[in-house]
């Protein structure tokens, strides 16, 4: 596996600037939600980067732009995203390449068209992605219906949507949040948490097995998966599936279907992530010692699907057992959707 290495601190490039400055103010905002991670998770990022998209074609005509600038300026959006996000998150790849097929031969369109189909385009898009999203939640919902405990690592909207949805039903839980000093990606958990009424306990990462003898169930996000079940997600995530293995606990995966790489059902690998934490992990040591130790830290873990109960998807529940049909059947469909997106834009 290849070595990159990221810094845990975010700041601006030439190459961020350049992309910020071809969005209105509104579209800074989406741009500034995803860089600099005012909000987590894929599907967040998803909607923001096709809403950059939509500002784009929105401000086309204000902006003295032809068709080929204004294909150009979302193309390099795109790819932008891609370079930054895509190594880590196979479902940004796929929904940038669905928003984007066919969008070279638009070029010589009028500009209104091609602006009128972008909109289309983008929206069409998000009303699916949510169909998806409400289907998944009703089905942790239904999982949760007997439950008084759950243990979470690793902020998730699909899982937010779910504890929401339980507490508008009457149904509050005791919600185990560890905190991951690698991501702090159990804060964001916290509010949505009490202020739908359940009972949050928060620890540092180190308790997991401690609090997971206490919590019913866990669940995690994934920022991708492979069709032969396994999941791939922020470091200490196989902590919380060995401690649910270890008491006996189900560990659930909610999930849509974009986020399976489908790169390994062609022999690839997926590519392990490093960041650099120094600037998280010495910031009050003394320089004479921070500058002669290493801070470098796997990104992600790779997590079995021995130690995985099922993925909650849009198509059902599903074991790992039968998840790789369910894969090829979801690659093919959009294999297809994207290659008839290609004729049409031809036509």
């Amino acid at each position: 596996m290849a070595t990159l290495v990221d810094s845990a601190k975010i700041v601006p490039t030439e190459a961020s600037e350049k992309i910020r400055n071809l969005l209105s103010a509104e579209g800074k905002e989406h741009f500034d939600d995803v860089y600099l991670k005012r909000k987590l998770g894929a599907s967040p990022h998803i909607r923001a980067i096709g809403c950059m998209f939509a500002d784009i074609a929105a401000h086309a005509q204000e902006n003295g732009l032809t068709s080929a600038e204004t294909v150009a300026r979302i193309r390099a959006t795109s790819e932008f995203f891609i370079a930054l996000r895509g190594d880590s998150s196979t479902a940004i790849v796929t929904a940038l390449q669905i928003l984007t097929s066919g969008l070279d031969e638009w070029e010589q369109a009028p500009l209104d068209r091609l602006c009128r189909h972008m909109l289309c385009v983008t929206e069409n898009y998000h009303r699916e992605a949510a169909g998806w999203e409400k289907t998944i939640k009703e089905y942790g919902v239904n999982i949760l219906r007997d439950k008084h405990s759950m243990l979470l690592y690793d902020y998730s909207s699909l899982v937010c949507a779910m504890l929401e949805s339980a507490a508008a039903d009457g149904h509050c839980m005791d919600i185990y949040l560890p905190e991951s000093r690698f991501l702090n990606g159990g804060y964001p958990f916290v509010r949505a948490c009490i202020e739908n009424g359940h009972r949050v306990h928060f620890f540092p990462d180190v308790a997991i097995y401690h609090f997971m003898k206490q919590a019913d169930l866990a669940m995690m996000g994934a920022e991708t998966f492979f069709p032969n079940g396994d999941m791939v997600n922020t470091i200490g995530s196989e902590l919380v599936a060995l401690a649910c293995k270890r008491y006996e606990k189900p560990l659930y995966i909610p999930t849509s279907l974009i986020k399976v790489d489908r790169r390994t059902m062609e022999g690839r690998e997926k590519k392990q992530l490093y960041r650099d934490l120094k600037s998280i992990l010495s910031q009050n040591w003394k320089d004479e010692y921070r500058d002669k130790a290493d801070f470098i830290c796997p990104n992600l873990d790779i997590v079995p699907p021995e130690l995985i109960t099922a993925y909650i998807t849009e198509e059902g529940v599903v074991p790992c057992s039968a998840l790789f049909g369910i894969c090829s059947s979801y690659v093919e469909r959009l294999s297809q959707k994207l290659s008839e997106k290609e004729r049409s834009a031809e036509a």
